[in-house]
């Protein structure tokens, strides 16, 4: 029997196929293909169907006239019969069609709803938790109610659909333990082309300890199988966006005010600018004891401006000398009518309005009785600021208003996008787990209060068609591996790649408050992940599995809150990661900080995938973190024995941002532990682990070219550690922005000499801010504040007040950093703040190679360069590569000595008599030709090597090398070339020491001499290491010479001379080929030179007193300081004005500098610029700048003195244009400005209070929309505004701009791309 859709509608439906039809291309997303009848039998098909004389086939016989006679009563008849025919099939078509076209204009049938499928049977199982319901072939059922079962497995072409109606009315609850869909079952509610418009929402309940478990799929789920088919659709509704205004923690720009304490006696008072909420006055009139404070309190009032907001309340009493007078004036001026009568302990409270009357005062009064009042007088009345924003002034202990817990920033701040996201977490379709009301057993309750066993959505290989949108998913997930809120387990190609003609995708999620991530790709290729959130989730949030995952694209996805988990290692935080230890070997207890802490937003195990337009925010650790896989882990473990990761070229990464999360906000290093715990490694499988470095070369191939890896637009702020840590080469960021976070961006190489792939990063046109104008609020992840930025006011810190906070940080190199500008970097008293900084506590190498150009510094960077002094964080600070941190100034930008060196100032291995010391730097320019010389050792390691220059005998740099557990040791100082050097020991010489050539070119050299015993016995020869095989060749032996002198005749000669007086062996090393590109060696390899020493002796071998003043040379410059640059670097810095999330947007920087009458007298000008243009003016006025909302362009610019001031009333109303930005500024003290109507037809949202201002400037718009970024700004008399900053988005269609094309965007280009690649 066909069931009748309630809303009349009759289209027909293919169900779902059986068998392969997951590779069918007519499968249209969202669609649901209509159907016809099915087909007749052959035999129905070409029977005829006539009336029954037509069926009577006998014949009679009749004669002729008979016949005629016949056949004409026969015409006649048919005549007859055809025009009643024809009038009853008139007749039928016409009530037929206007059935139709009621039906059409009523009920519109449409094809692509699922629910309206007329083979569909009503299907309700009422409420039966026993029920097991199978849903087989044949079977089509809309649930229209409520229902509660066992489980629903749904296969063999059965087909459950959730019933909708035109008006989305329908509220249906289904409550499972399990929904399993597989072999050609279907579950559809709503389509991509027929959005569902009720409420529907699966409830997946039972307990952990309770239930069936079916294998593959555990409890608790929705199940996709093969040849199944998920399609959930939802209501379309913006996902996240960001906020356009900043929203105070108070909900006011000048915070909350709150007095709860008792009040002082007589009467407490608080004056509050009507305009901005800020309370201006706070003061007490004692007017129960004296008469003079009655007087004051009336003297008081009369002094303030009409407008401003009172609010006065009794403290124990003020009756008794409150003069009459007193009562008169606060009667006239704030329309009390209590005031009068008021008596002795009486509790009054009032809010009122200086001039507003009685229609403004709000009071209350409460008689003393019994020793109590018997409650609180509470008077209370709401405004508006200017800006539109409402607040409540209460009256009787306290003045606050409910609003975000947190400040919200809304703004470009500094250069640099810092607005909050703002995500909506409800659908009209969830999927639920239904939870416990605390944590039980089996659950891990010792790590969570809260039950944690929550539903789960997996999906299986071959799947016919899983597409879910705007689909909310809450308590979902368990802690369990393989239980999560969305989990493609191994899926394969999910794309056109893998036979599907449209794409797997999960778009417009709201995946919140659930127990183990948020989606999982495990095995699976060619997802599409768009526009989802993931809020308040435990471990990895949008995770990638095993290592092998490639071409997955998350797009516009918002990850915020995610907080520690139990099921690896690196979900785990502390606790969990030192109490877990079922998985480890023996003892072993695990090292949180490397074994562990690394739960991130995004958790991207492979580069091929494509980031763009996400946004991660408040993780335990990271936001983004990629890392390395050697091998595959998991289940994929075997199947794919090389996953070539470190090899493999970044996929797409473009505009996405990072902030407020602890560790870091992008993170590129490291891999995990892909063996298990053994005795050799105790520590447990997928661990962090640092063996991977990130080196992409063209098809994964070591042998073929290096390809890039880039990262487009990165924006990170108030990471507490790191805006970005990033590892390996060749690695290129540009256009980006950091503010705000411990360090902005720390390079590391991707490996150290001799695993050298001649690799560098680089980054170029971003921008760096220190501490901006974003001060923060304490909590969340800011667990730091204290004073700090350019105006030392209380802001968050990313770690304590000591902190020493670096904008760009290097640890190694070679990195290029060029075209960057540094802003607001000043120390305190506290800490070091540097534009420019190095690794703390740095044992590694450095590299003269490190090349900064084009570096612009703002005027509010005081301290651009710091390497360290002993002290908190750097504690001595004598590491080796704190002593050799160094960098090359290209073009002379950062120090004005262009071809540069910068190094630490006590580093004596690098300077001549000309350098220059920067004190404030602990630092020294110089100039010269610099390179490293590696130094290995063997038998003994551990040794502390001393090297001294010989012009700098006094000033040796003693080196504890790299390893301290190796069997070797390593040193690498940094040289200047064409000196000489010795080399000393704390201990018995090494037997075995090799000296590679680092960062030297053919012919460049130095001479060396070390120390040994004088019994000692060399053999000493030079090869060249091939780089990545490790084999050598071009061995050739050194000859013994008896004279320093004839060492000297040939540096290139294998010679080396041992001078038994001083125990120096002294060879020179000189390089015999050139270096390609950042290599440190040439393409031929590494050239060496080997010395094997048979020590006979066990005495420290340390030289240095017979060595000087033997060998002491007088300090010489090879290379002349260059002179000191004066001219102003034009193309220094970056280009861009901001860096904003929206970068197909333009934005327009305003800064307007409104200065009071005695600021005016320093001679310092008011000004207001745009886009770097400055339009300054001195004289006592209002300066006036209209801008096209459109171009940008400054249109008109009118300046009108004190004694034309009127005039500007008329100008502000009629005389500027539509879609228009308004720009004005007040210089001195301006007397008679009665502009605020005209101001309201710019933006603001009341007539704003303007007399007896030290400044105002304002920020407006002449058109028919309302901008949030209008903003009036006022200071008190005598005071200036200082410097104000905005920027200002252009070409809104909201101005009544034409639109922009969404086909000009970058991003949605990226996504076309993305999408195409296979």
């Amino acid at each position: 029997m066909q069931a009748t859709d309630p809303r009349g509608n009759s289209p027909a439906f293919l169900q779902p196929q059986n068998g392969s039809s997951h590779r069918s291309s007519g499968y249209v997303p969202g669609r649901i293909v209509p159907l016809r009848p099915p087909p007749r039998p052959k035999s129905q098909t070409s029977a005829k169907f006539t009336s029954a004389g037509q069926e009577a086939h006998a014949t009679f016989a009749l004669s002729p006239e008979e016949q005629r006679c016949q056949a004409e009563t026969s015409r006649k008849k048919r005549h007859k019969n055809t025009l009643i025919c024809f009038g009853i099939s008139s007749f039928s078509f016409f009530i037929a069609l206007a059935i139709i076209l009621g039906i059409s204009s009523k009920y519109a049938p449409d094809e692509n709803c699922p629910d309206q499928n007329p083979r569909l049977q009503n299907w309700n199982p009422g409420q039966d938790p026993g029920k097991r319901v199978i849903i087989k072939n044949g079977d089509l059922f809309r649930l229209n109610l409520d229902a509660t079962v066992h489980s629903i497995v749904i296969q063999d072409g059965g087909l459950l659909v959730f019933g909708d109606d035109k008006d989305g009315s329908r509220h249906i609850t289904l409550r499972t333990r399990f929904i399993l869909i597989k072999d050609g079952g279907a579950l559809h509610i709503g389509a991509q082309n027929c959005r569902y418009k009720s409420k529907a929402t699966i409830i997946l309940y039972g307990k952990s300890d309770e239930g069936d478990h079916v294998p593959t799929f555990g409890k608790k789920f929705i199940g996709v199988g093969s040849d199944g088919t998920l399609e959930l659709h939802g209501t379309q509704k913006l996902s996240w966006t960001l906020l356009s205004k900043t929203m105070y923690s108070s909900g006011l720009a000048s915070g909350s005010y709150a007095f709860e304490r008792n009040f002082s006696r007589g009467l407490n008072v608080r004056v509050i600018d009507q305009d901005t909420a800020q309370v201006l006055v706070v003061d007490k009139f004692d007017t129960h004891e004296y008469q003079n404070e009655s007087r004051r309190l009336q003297d008081f009032l009369k002094g303030q401006d009409p407008g401003r907001i009172v609010a006065i309340a009794v403290g124990d009493s003020a009756a008794k000398n409150l003069l009459d007078e007193t009562r008169f004036t606060i009667q006239n001026l704030l329309g009390s009518k209590l005031v009068k009568g008021l008596s002795y302990r009486q509790a009054w409270a009032l809010v009122g309005v200086i001039g507003g009357g009685n229609s403004s005062c709000n009071e209350s009064v409460r008689d003393y009785e019994n020793h109590s009042t018997g409650g609180k007088a509470l008077a209370q009345r709401e405004f508006f600021t200017v800006d539109g924003q409402k607040f409540a002034v209460r009256a009787f202990s306290e003045w606050n208003e409910e609003n975000p817990q947190f400040l919200h920033m809304g703004d470009v701040i500094d250069g640099v996008d810092m607005r909050a996201e703002v995500g909506v977490l409800t659908r009209n379709i969830l999927i639920k787990g239904e939870t416990e009301k605390s944590c039980y057993a089996g659950n891990q309750c010792q790590y969570f209060n809260y039950d944690t066993f929550g539903g789960q959505i997996k999906i299986l290989k071959n799947f016919t068609s899983v597409h879910l949108s705007h689909v909310e998913l809450r308590q979902m997930g368990q802690q369990l591996i393989g239980s999560y809120p969305v989990h493609f387990h191994r899926c394969g190609d999910v794309d056109e790649k893998g036979g599907y003609s449209f794409r797997t995708y999960l778009e417009g999620l709201s995946i919140h408050h659930c127990f183990s991530r948020c989606v999982t790709i495990h095995a699976t290729n060619g997802l599409l992940i768009k526009d989802s959130i993931g809020y308040d989730t435990l471990g990895h949030c949008f995770f990638i599995e095993d290592g092998i995952e490639q071409r997955n694209i998350l797009f516009h996805n918002l990850g915020l809150v995610t907080k520690p988990g139990t099921l690896l290692p690196t979900d785990r935080n502390s606790t969990m990661c030192m109490a877990i230890k079922d998985k480890v070997y023996g003892n072993y207890v695990p090292v949180p900080a490397t074994d562990c802490m690394a739960v991130s937003t995004f958790w991207i195990a492979h580069p091929n995938n494509h980031l763009i337009n996400n946004a991660a925010a408040g993780s335990q650790d990271a936001g983004i973190w990629y890392l390395f896989h050697k091998n595959s882990t998991g289940d994929s473990h075997g199947l794919y024995p090389e996953t070539k990761a470190e090899l493999t070229p970044l996929g797409i990464f473009y505009n996405n941002r990072v902030h407020s999360n602890f560790k870091a906000g992008l993170f590129i290093d490291k891999g995990v532990k892909t063996t298990n715990a053994s005795a050799e490694d105790p520590r447990e499988y997928l661990c962090l682990d640092n063996n991977a470095r990130f080196r992409p070369h063209q098809d994964a191939d070591p042998e073929k070219p290096r390809v890039a890896a880039l990262i487009d637009r990165l924006i990170a702020f108030k990471n507490n550690d790191h805006g970005s840590w990033v590892r390996g080469g060749d690695i290129i960021i540009r256009n980006s922005g950091f503010a705000d976070n411990g360090i902005g961006l720390t390079f590391a190489s991707d490996g150290s000499f001799p695993k050298d792939e001649g690799s560098s990063q680089e980054i170029s046109e971003s921008l760096f801010v220190g501490e901006s104008r974003n001060y923060g609020f304490h909590g969340g992840q800011n667990k730091y504040s204290g004073t700090g930025g350019i105006d030392n006011k209380n802001r968050t810190l990313p770690r304590n007040r000591t902190f020493p906070i670096r904008g760009f940080q290097i640890y190694d190199g070679p990195i290029h950093l060029t075209k960057c500008t540094f802003k607001n970097f000043v120390p305190t008293v506290d800490r070091y703040t540097s534009a420019i900084g190095f690794l703390l506590k740095n044992p590694w190498q450095l590299t003269p190679k490190n090349n900064i150009s084009l570096i612009k510094f703002d005027t509010n960077v005081s301290l651009k360069v710091f390497f360290g002094k002993p002290g908190p964080w750097f504690e001595d600070s004598e590491l080796d590569g704190d002593k050799n941190s160094i960098f090359h100034d290209v073009d002379g930008s950062v120090t004005e000595y262009k071809d540069t060196c910068v190094g630490r100032m006590d580093n004596f291995l690098i300077r001549h008599p000309k350098c220059i010391n920067v004190t404030q730097w602990n630092g020294v320019v110089c100039s010269g030709t610099y390179a490293q010389f590696y130094i290995q050792t063997r038998n003994p390691q551990n040794l502390t090597m001393t090297i001294v220059r010989d012009e700098y005998p006094f000033s040796p740099m003693a080196l504890r090398g790299i390893y301290q557990r190796a069997d070797f040791q390593q040193y690498q100082p940094v040289i200047m070339l064409q000196k000489g050097y010795t080399i000393h020991w704390n201990g018995q010489a090494p037997q075995s020491t090799s000296l590679y050539l680092i960062n030297f070119n053919r012919n460049d050299w130095i001479r060396v001499g070390l120390c040994y015993p004088s019994s000692t016995i060399f053999q000493v020869t030079f090869d060249v290491v091939q780089k990545q095989t490790s084999a050598f060749y071009s061995v050739e032996d050194y000859t013994s010479v008896t004279s320093m002198m004839e060492l000297q005749k040939n540096r290139s000669e294998k010679k080396f001379y041992f001078d038994n007086s001083t125990g120096l062996l002294f060879l020179y090393l000189q390089a015999k080929y050139n270096r390609d590109g950042h290599s440190y060696c040439s393409a031929q390899g590494c050239e060496r030179v080997k010395i094997q020493a048979t020590v006979q002796s066990k005495e420290i071998s340390n030289c240095m007193t017979k060595a000087y003043p033997k060998y002491y040379q007088a300090p010489t410059v090879l290379q002349p300081m260059p002179a000191k640059t004066t001219a102003q670097c034009k193309n220094c810095g970056t280009t861009q004005m901001a860096f904003t999330s929206d970068p197909h947007k333009t934005y327009l920087l305003v800064q307007i500098q409104s200065l009071s009458k005695v600021e005016l007298q320093s001679s310092l000008p008011s000004f207001i610029s745009v886009n770097g243009n400055k339009f300054p003016f001195k004289d006592v006025g209002v300066f006036t700048l209209v801008v096209d909302a459109c171009v940008g362009t400054v249109t008109e610019k009118n300046f009108f003195l004190q004694a034309n001031i009127k005039s500007i009333d008329e100008y502000l109303k009629t005389g500027i244009p539509q879609r228009s930005i308004v720009l004005l500024s007040t210089s001195g003290d301006i007397r008679n400005l009665n502009i605020s109507e005209a101001l309201m037809s710019l933006g603001t949202a009341k007539p704003a209070h303007l007399q007896n201002k030290g400044s105002i400037a304002f920020l407006g718009f002449r058109g028919n929309f309302k901008p949030s970024w209008a903003k009036l700004f006022t200071s008190p008399a005598g005071q200036g505004l200082g410097q104000i900053e905005k920027f200002i988005p252009l070409q809104m269609e909201e101005y009544g701009c034409t639109r922009v094309s969404s086909s000009k965007r970058k991003d949605m280009e990226l996504l076309k791309q993305a999408s195409r690649a296979h």
